[in-house]
């Protein structure tokens, strides 16, 4: 298995397959959904992160997607509060259709 799906995997049962970010249960990686669980670097490649496990969270489709979607994308962390705002204002949702993309 390469080395970021183990450290994708991991991250999974630490995190007892619950998002980073929204903090809901993730599909498998090889679901096809919406909150399937996706690996997420706190400090990208491009800017000297490395894979290991204190780098690599799990993370579902939407919020990694949404995150990176962004004209400018918030730091992993300013993500995580941002989510947590939003959803405990219950603005917070998943798309009507689940089917991946």
């Amino acid at each position: 298995m390469p080395k970021l799906k183990k450290l994708r995997d991991d991250a999974y049962n630490r995190q007892d397959g619950r998002c980073w970010y929204c903090s809901r249960l993730m599909s498998p990686a090889d679901a096809i959904s919406s909150s399937r669980c996706t690996a997420e670097h706190l400090l990208a490649r491009c800017e000297g992160g490395k894979n290991t496990s204190d780098n690599v969270v799990a993370a579902c489709w939407l919020c990694n997607s949404r995150r990176h979607r962004r004209k400018v994308p918030l730091s992993p962390e300013a993500y995580f509060i941002h989510v947590r705002a939003l959803i405990a204002k219950g603005r917070w949702s998943e798309p009507r259709w689940d089917n991946g993309f």
